[in-house]
């Protein structure tokens, strides 16, 4: 029958695993027990008198935990605190400097900043433009002078300035004040023409005609072709009343000249007895004088077909009237005036 090696034999006593050498002595035993610490024959005992076989076999014994002194104690707990203290300081330095902020913070980051950027500043523009708008409607458009060409004053371009639907009248009373300059230059030359040559009344008519020359030049543009040129461009019924007076009294003023006054049929007539080529130019005058007027008629009616194909009319020309001079600084004046004569009545009759 085979022998269980892991079974002990109760007649054999002996520790199959002990140690030969009789002479050893056992390092765990308590230097008791048969004279000598031999440990033949006997159960290795461990520090402490625990069996080297019983419940604990094959464990190494651990001595109990030392306890600290309150002064160790005191002094881990601070130094913990410290080293805590300093990680989270750290911790909140990084935080502070990794961590974008504001809308950088969302899952776009800069992109979405950069955009939201962009929006702001577009609002930005888009208000500045409308500000912009509003002063250009209060004060109106400024262009940069360009007539008269020799020293820009003003800014005239029927081009640009005048709708197609009017540009083709603008144009035809453009080349009547032109015909009007020429009128008032060719008068002059014919009233020379009669100082040289000793006519009657020369200087005088010479006087005359150049003064009408200087002044009317300017006087025409402002006072009838401007209103004109201001109402097909803005649709103002109280402009074209203003053209058709004035450019009425200029064309009254121009058939007096072509009767009889200097250049006019009779003087031509009477030069033809003194001097031939004076003559001649004060005809030159006189017919230009007398087309000058046919066609400025011509234009007054073109300019009333005009009005009513607009739809305008006196009534709106009398509204436009009243609120341009209220709202000038005459205007101004006379009302605040008015406001402070009847405030003034009234506290003297309080």
């Amino acid at each position: 029958m085979a022998m269980n090696p892991f079974v002990v034999d109760d007649g054999d006593q002996s520790n199959p695993f002990a140690s030969t050498d009789e002479t050893r002595i056992n390092p765990w035993g308590g230097g008791g027990g048969g004279g000598g610490g031999n440990n033949s024959g006997s159960t290795p005992q461990l520090a402490g008198g625990g069996s080297r076989y019983g419940p604990s076999a094959g464990k190494t014994a651990t001595p109990p935990p030392a306890t600290p002194s309150p002064a160790a104690a005191r002094q881990s707990t601070a130094t913990n605190n410290a080293a805590s203290s300093s990680s989270s300081s750290r911790y909140k330095t990084a935080t502070t400097t990794t961590a974008p902020s504001g809308p950088e913070s969302n899952s776009g980051g800069a992109p979405l900043s950069r955009e939201m950027e962009l929006q702001r500043r577009e609002a930005d523009v888009a208000q500045r433009e409308a500000r912009l708008k509003d002063r250009e409607r209060a004060v109106g458009t400024h262009d940069v002078p360009n007539w008269p060409k020799f020293k820009p004053m003003i800014y005239h371009d029927i081009e640009k300035e005048i709708p197609l639907r009017g540009r083709w009248l603008v144009k035809r009373v453009y080349m009547a004040w032109i015909l009007a300059v020429i009128v008032y230059l060719v008068n002059c030359i014919a009233a020379f023409s009669l100082l040289v040559t000793n006519a009657s009344s020369g200087g005088v008519t010479f006087g005359i005609s150049l003064l009408i020359l200087l002044v009317g030049t300017p006087v025409s543009f402002v006072f009838w072709y401007r209103p004109l040129y201001n109402g097909v461009k803005g649709d103002s019924s109280s402009s074209f009343f203003f053209f058709w007076f004035n450019y009425g009294a200029h064309l009254g003023v121009a058939a007096l000249l072509a009767v009889g006054i200097p250049g006019g049929v009779i003087l031509t007539l009477a030069q033809f007895k003194n001097n031939l080529p004076s003559a001649i130019i004060c005809m030159i005058s006189s017919a230009l004088l007398i087309f000058e007027v046919f066609y400025g008629s011509w234009q007054i009616k073109s300019a009333s077909v005009y009005f009513r194909s607009r739809g305008m009319s006196a009534e709106q020309a009398k509204t436009e009237a009243v609120t341009g001079f209220a709202s000038s600084k005459a205007g101004r004046d006379i009302a605040g005036a008015a406001v402070k004569s009847a405030v003034a009545n009234e506290v003297r009759r309080t």
